[in-house]
């Protein structure tokens, strides 16, 4: 009889347990249902709307940009002493970064972060811009997934375009890394007004 008693009391245990899972489980599925109404934004989203605001200075270099790279090699030849140089690489749009002001006192003017890694909660700042003494362009500072960093001098002599460059020597060649920056947002103040 004690069995029994036990045995019932175990199987109205566990359909009481089995009937608040469900519950819950219905629950959950209601807070989903109510944070789908919810308008989402992804990080590059975020950017567009920070970057939308009226600039402080038309100085500034803020804004979204399409990275192109072209690397070539010269060098003289082996057997004419002809200097030659030849395209080794070239990517066209081959990323999305935001290049945004940085905190003030934080030793850096931007900071450049990749748009490249989509659903992330956190997004990798890949670089830094600061600007030369005499103010014609920018030293840029390029970090690797590894850590190792690269820096390169950029100039601003067109709106909307920032060019940098490269050298080394590998032993008798040159190798020139080229990187072009093409602001896609915001382009000018039409594309401002448009957006707000």
């Amino acid at each position: 009889m004690k069995t029994l008693l036990f045995s019932v009391l175990v199987f109205i245990l566990i359909g009481i347990s089995i009937e608040g899972l469900s519950q819950s489980k219905n629950n959950g599925k209601k807070g989903k249902a109510r944070q789908d109404r919810y308008e989402k934004i992804d990080f590059e989203g975020l950017m567009y709307r920070y970057l939308s605001k009226p600039p402080a200075s038309s100085e500034t270099i803020e804004g979204i940009y399409s990275v192109s790279c072209v690397i070539t090699k010269r060098g003289k030849g082996l057997l004419s002493g002809n200097e030659k140089e030849k395209t080794v690489e070239r990517k066209d749009n081959y990323a999305r970064v935001a290049v945004i002001k940085d905190l003030p006192g934080s030793g850096k003017e931007y900071v450049e972060i990749s748009l490249d890694e989509k659903f992330s909660i956190e997004y990798p700042i890949v670089g830094e811009f600061n600007s030369l003494s005499e103010g014609d362009g920018f030293i840029y500072k390029h970090t690797e997934p590894d850590g190792k960093s690269v820096s390169f001098t950029f100039t601003n002599e067109q709106d909307d375009i920032l060019d940098g460059m490269l050298a080394e020597m590998k032993g008798r060649k040159t190798i020139t890394y080229k990187m072009t920056y093409l602001k896609v947002f915001p382009k000018n103040a039409d594309q401002l007004t448009s957006n707000q």
